[in-house]
């Protein structure tokens, strides 16, 4: 699959995080704001892709914990 947005043909995707589900992956096109799920292997990187949504996630969530003991 390209990279490049299914919505306005002109941005190119970026991984954001993981599915509600954490079985898909999170990406967000830079250009018109439009954010949908896709397949784990969504850029035939042999699921790789899941590895980094999952990185994102666990960054997102130990920041969050963070500002809670801090808040």
């Amino acid at each position: 699959m390209s990279r490049i947005c299914r919505e306005c043909g002109k941005g190119t995707l970026e991984i954001t995080g993981m599915g509600a589900y954490e079985d898909t992956v999170l990406v967000q096109c830079p250009e018109c704001g439009e954010e949908y799920e896709l397949e784990p292997d969504c850029f035939d990187e042999g699921g790789m892709e899941l590895v980094r949504a999952f990185e994102i996630e666990m960054k997102r969530r130990e920041q969050e914990d963070k500002e809670d003991a801090d808040g």
